[in-house]
């Protein structure tokens, strides 16, 4: 349609972006020739402006159709971004082509909608879909808690009691302390890991089932598993896209190969084993399209997830002998997001650590690149002597900010918020966000740091966003709402027993009723027509075989759940309250695909009893035993006025005004529990799982590190993508002791607190340390931030 100068001035004058200022974002878009494209991009670098720039000029340059195109990346989040960039801009674009009489033809054949931008699941559902095998169905894809539910059912329940003492061996290699599963509900989660695992790394399961009877049980209950699904047309992430590379193996998707002109793969830094070969298989048989893949190595943080950096840090060489195609690599460091102070800060962070630099693309990336300058604003600390004073200073600090608009820091500098700026502007990053960690048994819950800045927030009348902070069976909310479910459908509690529940489940049933029962007797608004009370009531007397005309024969659940929360007003406008609602009823809908009687509640006596036993056992004991997660990212955007808190993974891809990192709130000494968090001194559990199948791989991908050296190299990356978060202010915050010197070594000694994220090298070297004369150290070390 246009030349790529054309092309270039368009980009310029139309999107405002002038490529030739930027030589590596210019390289990315113009590459032309048959290598593939390979860009490793920076953090803040812009490359989602290179990806939909590059994908808009091969349609208006190459004249590729949108539907030619196939755009993957790795979150549906990331997906939707991209998607709204793409038709954003390329609607700018071809508003102004179509102006002009020579393109008006040209233009009107191009319907942008009609790209494929999508994650790599969901788009081998929709090609599944859309070129089923005669007498094929289309795929229906599993949530987490429903694809385990079935791997229960299917096959680990009867294998797992004939073998536990076996089993129980086996997992405690990849339990997270390295101890035998607590529980049935916890064994069944290592179980779906470690088969999980077994397909998305393409394992030899005849081999790996002969060198181990534990694996050979471990095998069984994958083929058990996998046979239930297909027998189902039910598929979870990892056996749709073993399908779809089936599929393309066999050359049943031709059509749907033959379509594809141009492909960019985005976040190709946390593809796993499954995912390359179907990217390689897609490549080989589509007719030499245009390829480019993007990530960053630095970057990669999804290892637990099946996720292999060395898929990316050997791309050119494994790509090469998979489809014949050459590379070309762009490196892109110029960083439009941060402030120079903050980009210098994570630039020392990830090459502070000699170790960590043999674990990178060869030749490495260099460093970043500030374009925005330096703002005078240092990076900060705030480090206190215990996690309490801790939370009560930054909240304190938070409150300050936000009511006099701007803060003083030592030095002289200042923190103003714009007019409109507020809490939503800020984040909190950490490992973890969990506000209360819960004594099942002893009934306490001894409060986690984010919990005490909650409160500390609350008492300064601030609010914050954190529906991961909490397990959905200890809110209080949530336990109202699952304890009348259990009230109107099992008010004696038989129904309940029936379905065997562990000591665990059983604790929180009962404390469901006691919470429902309170509820009740506090007499909520509104209370026409009998109120709560009389409706729980008329429920719980069909339950036990009462006559009621105005029940009809079967009732949907999820009705029961959306009439219940009438009563639980937190429910009905709260943000953190709709997305545990969410949580609640994905859980049911997902329990619905594997259930007999699909999440439907009867009142004929034949089916009364064992419908409501379905419910309890496939919906309520899942969430009694802790298996279900929160999904935030169902809210578009998180309420302005409230003070965000997100794990790093989290955060992938997000940027910010001010970031505050939690790199020790809860290190108060060198704590061997803790030592996996901030200095492991053994291979994480997810690394010792990839060492044990990496002999029965197709062909070898991790055997160049060591494995606690990949352990630590995992802790560099997840910080190095938390300290690039940040636009204007990053700040530190942790316990004093974590600045300690120690007094028992010059180095290395009683009451240091080793800490990756804190500057430390895996061989126990420390930069942030200064030299000092005498016998006796300092008390704290002075590290390269300001503290306040």
């Amino acid at each position: 349609m246009i030349t790529l100068d054309e092309y270039r001035v368009l980009v310029r004058e139309i999107l405002g972006r002038d490529l030739e200022k930027n030589p590596a974002q210019s390289q990315g878009v113009s590459h032309g020739t048959d290598e593939i494209l390979m860009v490793v991009a920076g953090p803040g670098s812009g490359k989602t402006t290179v990806l939909v720039l590059r994908s808009l000029r091969h349609v208006l340059v190459d004249g590729i159709l949108p539907e030619h195109l196939l755009i993957t990346t790795f979150t549906r989040k990331a997906a939707r971004e991209l998607r709204t960039r793409w038709l954003d801009w390329g609607s700018l674009l071809l508003g102004a082509l179509a102006s002009k009489q020579e393109h008006k033809e040209e233009v009107a054949r191009i319907d942008l909608n009609r790209c494929r931008i999508d994650t790599l699941d969901s788009v081998a559902q929709q090609a599944l879909t859309e070129n089923k095998l005669p007498g094929e169905l289309a795929p229906i894809l599993l949530e987490g808690a429903a694809s385990k539910l079935i791997l229960k059912r299917s096959a680990f329940a009867s294998i797992y009691d004939a073998h536990k003492d076996e089993l129980d061996r086996l997992f405690s290699n990849y339990t997270f302390e390295g101890t035998p599963p607590r529980n049935r509900a916890e064994a069944l989660s290592v179980a779906k890991v470690i088969c999980e695992r077994l397909v998305q790394d393409r394992v030899d399961l005849e081999k790996i089932a002969g060198s181990d009877p534990a694996f050979a049980n471990i095998v069984e209950m994958l083929k058990r598993y996998m046979l239930r699904l297909e027998q189902s047309n039910l598929f979870d992430f990892a056996s749709l896209e073993l399908r779809f590379l089936e599929r393309l193996q066999c050359g049943t998707l031709g059509g749907w190969t033959n379509s594809l002109k141009a492909i960019l793969i985005d976040e190709y830094q946390d593809s796993n084993i499954l995912q390359e070969q179907i990217y390689f298989q897609i490549i080989s048989l589509a007719n030499k399209p245009l390829v480019t893949v993007v990530g960053d190595d630095d970057q990669a943080m999804y290892r637990f997830r099946g996720g292999s950096v060395e898929l990316f840090t050997h791309f050119e060489s494994r790509c090469e002998s998979q489809t014949g195609r050459k590379t070309k690599r762009v490196d892109m460091v110029a960083n439009y997001r941060s402030s120079a102070e903050i980009v210098a800060f994570y630039n020392a962070h990830v090459f502070a650590d000699r170790g960590f630099l043999a674990a990178r693309i060869a030749p490495p990336k260099p460093p970043v690149v500030a374009q925005r300058g330096t703002l005078n604003m240092p990076v900060l600390g705030m480090f206190r002597e215990s996690p309490e004073v801790l939370a009560e200073e930054l909240a304190g600090w938070f409150a300050g900010l936000l009511a006099n608009r701007q803060v003083s820091l030592p030095g002289g500098q200042e923190i103003t918020l714009p007019e409109a700026g507020d809490a939503g502007d800020f984040v909190f990053l950490s490992h973890s966000v969990e506000e209360v960690k819960y004594n099942v048994f002893g009934g306490s819950a001894e409060p986690r740091f984010a919990g005490l800045l909650r409160q500390a927030m609350n008492e300064r009348g601030l609010q914050m966003f954190n529906p991961r902070g909490r397990a959905l069976r200890t809110i209080p909310a949530v336990q109202q709402l699952l304890g009348l479910l259990l009230l109107c459908l099992d008010p004696s509690g038989e129904r309940t027993e029936a379905t065997y529940p562990t000591n665990q489940a059983r604790f929180f049933l009962s404390e469901w009723r006691h919470a429902a029962q309170a509820l009740i007797a506090a007499n909520p608004m509104p209370s026409i027509q009998g109120g709560l009370g009389g409706f729980v009531g008329h429920w719980a007397s069909v339950s036990m075989g009462g006559s009621n005309d105005a029940f009809p024969p079967d009732w949907p659940v999820l009705e029961l759940i959306f009439k219940l929360i009438t009563w639980i007003p937190g429910f009905q406008g709260d943000p953190e309250h709709q997305v545990w609602l969410e949580a609640i009823t994905r859980t049911v809908s997902s329990a619905g695909m594997g259930s007999p009687y699909g999440m439907q509640i009867y009142k004929n006596h034949e089916h009364r009893a064992r419908s409501r036993e379905s419910f309890i056992r496939d919906a309520l004991l899942p969430l009694a035993e802790n298996e279900c997660d929160v999904d935030e990212d169902i809210m578009p955007s998180v309420p302005r006025n409230r003070l965000q808190l997100m794990t790093i993974h989290q955060s992938k891809g997000l940027e910010f005004p001010l970031v505050v990192v939690d790199v020790g709130s809860h290190f108060t000494g060198d704590w061997v529990k803790q030592r996996f968090l901030r200095f492991p001194e053994a291979p994480s559990n997810v690394v010792k799982l990839e060492d044990t199948v990496e002999p029965f791989l197709l062909s070898r991908v991790r055997t160049s590190r060591h494995p606690l050296d990949r352990t630590f190299d995992d802790l560099v990356r997840l910080y190095y993508v938390a300290y690039s978060r940040p636009q204007s202010v990053l700040m530190l915050v942790g316990c004093e002791k974590s600045l300690s010197y120690g007094r028992s070594a010059p180095l290395f000694g009683k009451g240091v607190i080793p800490n990756v994220a804190l500057g430390w090298a895996r061989d126990r070297t420390w930069p942030w340390r200064q030299p000092f004369v005498g016998k006796k150290p300092p008390v704290r070390i002075e590290p390269p931030f300001v503290q306040v």
